[in-house]
C-alpha cells in the first residue's frame, strides 16, 4: 500500500486570501507593488526578482506585520483536513513560494502549527525587509524563488502517492508531477489549457471527500466511523 502526500499551496489555498500579495500592497504604500506583480504574472522577471523588489519597498517592522497578519484566514476546513488525514497516516505538508514568516504566524494562530512548510525566508533588518531564498534553483529553473517540483520529487523518490492542492501560477510546475492534481483558479485554467487531469475545488472539505471517494476505491486507506458525515 503507497503512503500518500498530500502537498498543498499556501496563499489563495491553505490560506483564504493571498497573503503576500496583500502584505506588500498594505505596506508598500504607493501601487508600485501591484505593478510589480502585474510584471511577474507577463513573465517579464522571476517570482524572486518580484518578492526581492517588494520587500525593498516596504517600511514596517515584525509587530506591524503580526498586527496585519491577524486579519488573515485559513481555509475553514483545513484544521478538520490536518485531523482526517493525521488519523490515516497521510503527510500533509505546505508548499509556498511566499514567505515563511506569515505561514509560521497563521498556522500557529489557526492551531495547525505542526503542519510542516518550505517556503522563502524573510528577514527583518528594523524595519526593512529583505528575503533569503534557500530552495531556489534545485531543478536548474529559474522561474520560482521557491523550487516546489524540487520538493514533490522528494516525496516521489520515497514511493508517495502524491496529491497537490493548488490555485496560483507558482503550481504550475509542480502539478505537472504529482499522481492527483486538485485545482481552482489560476491553476485550474491552466490545467485545463494543458489538459492536464485535475479535479476542481472550491476548500478543503472538497479535498477531504476526494480523496475519500478516490482512495477508498482503490483501497489505499481504511474509512473511519465519520467519514460518511
Amino acid at each position: 500500500m503507497r503512503r500518500i502526500a498530500v502537498l498543498c499551496d499556501f496563499d489563495g489555498t491553505v490560506a483564504r486570501q493571498d497573503v503576500g500579495n496583500r502584505l506588500f500592497e498594505t505596506f508598500s504604500g504607493n501601487g508600485e507593488s501591484r505593478r510589480i506583480v502585474e510584471r511577474w504574472r507577463r513573465g517579464e522577471i522571476s517570482s524572486r526578482e518580484c518578492l526581492e523588489r517588494e520587500a525593498e519597498l516596504v517600511r514596517a517592522d515584525a509587530r506591524a506585520i503580526e498586527r496585519f497578519l491577524d486579519a488573515m484566514t485559513l481555509d475553514p476546513y483545513f484544521r478538520d483536513f490536518r485531523d482526517f488525514a493525521r488519523r490515516r497516516g497521510i503527510e500533509v505538508a505546505i508548499m509556498s513560494d511566499g514567505l515563511d514568516f506569515y505561514i509560521e504566524h497563521l498556522l500557529v494562530r489557526h492551531g495547525v502549527a505542526d503542519v510542516d512548510f518550505v517556503a522563502n525566508r524573510l528577514v527583518f533588518d528594523g524595519d526593512r525587509l529583505r528575503v533569503e531564498f534557500p530552495w531556489y534553483d534545485m531543478m536548474d529553473c529559474r522561474d520560482c524563488g521557491c523550487c516546489k517540483t524540487h520538493h514533490l520529487l522528494r516525496y516521489r523518490e520515497q514511493g508517495f502517492f502524491v496529491v497537490y492542492v493548488g490555485d496560483g501560477l507558482s503550481d504550475r510546475c509542480p502539478c505537472e508531477s504529482a499522481d492527483l492534481v486538485l485545482a481552482k483558479g489560476a491553476l485550474r485554467e491552466y490545467c485545463v489549457e494543458r489538459r492536464i487531469p485535475h479535479v476542481p475545488f472550491r476548500n478543503f472539505r472538497d479535498v477531504e471527500r476526494e480523496l475519500i471517494e478516490r482512495l477508498l476505491l482503490r483501497g489505499e486507506i481504511q474509512p473511519a466511523p465519520d467519514d460518511a458525515s
